[in-house]
């Protein structure tokens, strides 16, 4: 399938904005599209106004840039506090826990964990979605062995269908092409997927 043009994605964005939405800073837009273009996901896929489609507005997709950025920000900072040899070899957040676990005795604190992950991920993009179109939640699935992660979807819409994942820790890697996710592909290696409280 051949590539949306800009216009086309455009047209579908503008079909997806309720009347009731204020006019759109067309340099957000771009700047925030700009950003969308970094990850994994299509801007077509987020836009798609069908009943099993993610329905994201122009002015959702306008809001989540600055919040997917400060996301990528924090989770450097992090790297660049507690770097692991492990993590910069294997890309893995599996053997990065192993590693983290072996500094417990050490000291360590976890460091390079999904919690670590979330905590920062969460504060990063709630500082920036305040008063947005968007809703921020930590996510958690798993029962016996539980993940944790941030997913960000359109306020009052199913987070499930139309939620996007924050979750660097899969890849310890900061850049937005490894660290978000539709939550479609995110939950299918666990179970029992569950909203949290903002102070859990």
């Amino acid at each position: 399938m051949a590539p949306l043009s800009a216009a086309v994605l455009l047209g579908a964005l503008a079909a997806g904005a309720s009347a009731a939405d204020p006019a759109v800073d067309p340099a957000k837009l771009r700047a925030s599209h700009a950003t969308i273009a970094k990850t994994s996901i299509p801007l077509y896929e987020l836009v798609d106004q069908s009943d099993q489609g993610m329905q994201w507005s122009m002015r959702n997709t306008a809001d989540v840039g600055e919040a997917l950025e400060a996301a990528s920000r924090a989770i450097a900072t992090l790297y660049a506090r507690h770097p692991s040899a492990v993590a910069d070899a294997y890309g893995n957040g599996t053997m990065t826990n192993i590693e983290d676990t072996m500094k417990l005795f050490g000291g360590g604190d976890l460091e390079r964990g999904c919690i670590s992950h979330q905590f920062r991920t969460f504060d990063a993009a709630s500082a920036r979605l305040a008063g947005s179109s968007l809703t921020v939640k930590k996510v958690r699935i798993g029962t016996i062995l539980q993940h944790n992660a941030v997913v960000i979807f359109p306020t009052g819409k199913d987070w499930k269908q139309s939620g996007i994942v924050l979750d660097a820790w899969l890849k310890q890697k900061a850049d937005l092409a490894r660290s978000v996710y539709t939550f479609k592909d995110w939950v299918s290696f666990g179970d029992r997927p569950r909203l949290l409280k903002d102070d859990e």
